[in-house]
């Protein structure tokens, strides 16, 4: 497929979230305009006009809410969204799903490899009832009813749709497992466990993601805990005290109110592939892609030479299937990590953001 294009030089206006997919990266401005660069396919980059008040980036497509109608726009494969007013909204693999902001109900598209029904296992069919959140992960899909239950659908198999029963305040959808946290503090995973990913450890979390063969939690402590796969140390959690985590597919990423954090998979040629930021205050991390994560993948070829570990004051993080992309105190953009589409390479070098 066609690389992207160079980079132009950004606007001064300020990032106010960003979102990494599996192999490229999408920015909101303040003003509520959209930038995504990476992986270089034209249906995938060239974001529609419009003000966006939210972004969702996937594996063949991103979705976004629009500030003025609270409808969707999605660009790139599996691109029809409903109309409607949405709340939220998840881009999974080759299909997205979306709360609607009046009725609670949800609403997915798309069947799961460019409109071929050989993947379609219903993970575009939700069911019926009132949520306030959606998880969209490969081929199942997650939502948080307002009453606090946990609804899956889409491909069963493992017993990814089996959600447990009880009240919950999170739901996160990994590759072919999610987890959940209960009102207690608990947290329960289900799904394939080939690694132990489900195997949820006991103790209180305030939040839990799932990556592709491990995941990680939160405990009220602000210490980070992992369990799964850890072939690459991607579940061997660096110490610290913070404040969100994230688990990609084979590295994860931790932030504090300090510094940033990552731990996972390096490589004899880029030892600081996937090495965090050294310092700054975070407020936030976003961890995009790993659900649209085909099992089995290979690992993209690494940049022959290391990306420098920036040094400075972080606002917000993102960690994309093997990329990771940081926003400067000062507006300026950081991205490090693999770069076999161009998706560190081509992000914006100039300008504030």
């Amino acid at each position: 497929m066609t690389l992207a294009q160079a980079a132009t030089p950004a606007p001064t206006n300020p990032f106010v979230a960003l979102d990494a997919g599996r192999d490229h990266t999408c920015t909101l401005r303040d003003s509520g305009r959209v930038h995504c660069w990476g992986n270089g396919a034209a249906e995938l980059l060239e974001v529609p006009e419009g003000r966006y008040a939210t972004i969702s980036a996937g594996e063949w497509h991103n979705c976004a809410i629009r500030q003025e109608d609270g409808g969707i726009t999605c660009w790139g494969r599996d691109s029809n969204a409903p109309s409607g007013a949405f709340v939220d909204v998840a881009a999974g693999w080759h299909f997205a799903c979306a709360v609607h902001g009046d009725s609670g109900a949800i609403e997915c598209w798309g069947t799961g490899n460019f409109g071929r029904s050989v993947l379609d296992y219903g993970q575009a069919d939700p069911p019926e009832g009132e949520f306030r959140a959606v998880s969209a992960g490969y081929l199942h899909a997650c939502g948080l009813r307002v009453s606090g239950e946990v609804a899956c659908w889409g491909r069963g198999s493992f017993g990814r749709t089996a959600a447990p029963e009880g009240v919950f305040t999170q739901v996160s959808s990994g590759t072919t497992h999610s987890c959940a946290v209960r009102e207690n503090g608990q947290t329960v995973c289900w799904g394939m466990n080939n690694y132990g990913q489900s195997d949820a450890p006991s103790g209180v979390f305030t939040q839990v993601s799932a990556g592709a063969w491990h995941s990680c939690g939160l405990r009220e402590s602000g210490a980070v805990e992992c369990w799964g796969d850890d072939e690459y140390d991607q579940s061997n959690a660096s110490p610290g005290n913070y404040l969100a985590v994230s688990a990609g597919m084979r590295h994860s990423c931790g932030l504090s109110a300090a510094s940033t954090s990552c731990w996972g998979r390096r490589d004899d040629q880029a030892l600081e592939a996937i090495a965090p930021p050294a310092s700054g205050g975070v407020r936030e991390v976003s961890g995009g892609g790993e659900g649209g994560t085909t099992p089995g993948m290979s690992m993209p070829t690494p940049i022959p030479t290391p990306t420098p570990t920036p040094t400075a004051t972080f606002t917000a993080l993102s960690a994309g299937g093997a990329h990771t992309c940081a926003l400067r105190s000062t507006g300026s953009l950081d991205c490090w990590g693999y770069d076999n589409d161009r998706q560190v390479r081509d992000a914006p070098s100039t300008g504030t953001f």
